[in-house]
């Protein structure tokens, strides 16, 4: 990321308002995302969520959450009204968008927000080329850092293939969500999404 993860991070935390927040960080990871939540948010209360097992034991170790839990972002086991925020880092390009709005607007509480952010596909031609050059770069070290292969390998695909941020806010807005705002950050290589139930 150029070392830009840590400002994205800390921009999304602008959107959380207020203290004492139930907050559910979706597709926590290792909870690097939640130590920024921490910064920001005193007195609230986070809840971890991931598909993959093995992060949610290292997110536990490295954080406070009230709580982790295994699961999909298209299907949260959580009662109805549950969450003042919901955020998430890295996710939107590979859920299937309207389900998991679907389940945002179900956990949470009215006046509720969401904020998601993700990587996006520039627009202006120096910034593809950059893009481009950069992923080479990646997938070359892919090649000798085998734990990278994976990752690398169609990241480039699948962030020049996917319009999730256009995609997110027109179902953000067919499930009722209001206050939709959406903005780029590093060149258009970034996107936040935030919006209010």
């Amino acid at each position: 990321t150029f070392c830009k993860d840590s400002s994205w991070k800390k921009e999304m935390m602008r959107f959380i308002d207020g203290k004492n927040k139930l907050i559910l960080d979706l597709a926590c990871g290792t909870g690097i995302l939640s130590s920024f939540i921490n910064y920001k948010s005193t007195n609230s209360r986070i809840i971890g969520t991931d598909l993959t097992f093995e992060y949610l034991r290292r997110a536990k170790d490295r954080q406070n959450y009230m709580l982790v839990t295994n699961s999909l972002a298209e299907f949260l086991p959580y009662k109805d009204d549950s969450f003042d925020v919901i955020i998430s880092s890295y996710l939107a390009k590979y859920t299937e968008l309207s389900a998991m709005v679907r389940e945002h607007w179900r956990v949470l509480r009215k006046g509720g927000i969401v904020i998601i952010h993700d990587f996006t596909y520039p627009n202006t031609r120096m910034m593809k080329i950059l893009w481009h050059s950069y992923f080479q770069i990646l997938n070359q070290l892919g090649k000798v850092i085998t734990s990278w292969r994976d990752v690398f390998s169609s990241l480039d695909k699948l962030i020049q293939l996917n319009p999730w941020v256009n995609d997110l806010v027109r179902e953000l807005d067919l499930t009722g969500f209001t206050s939709i705002s959406k903005k780029y950050y590093t060149y258009g290589t970034s996107a936040i999404v935030c919006a209010k139930k």
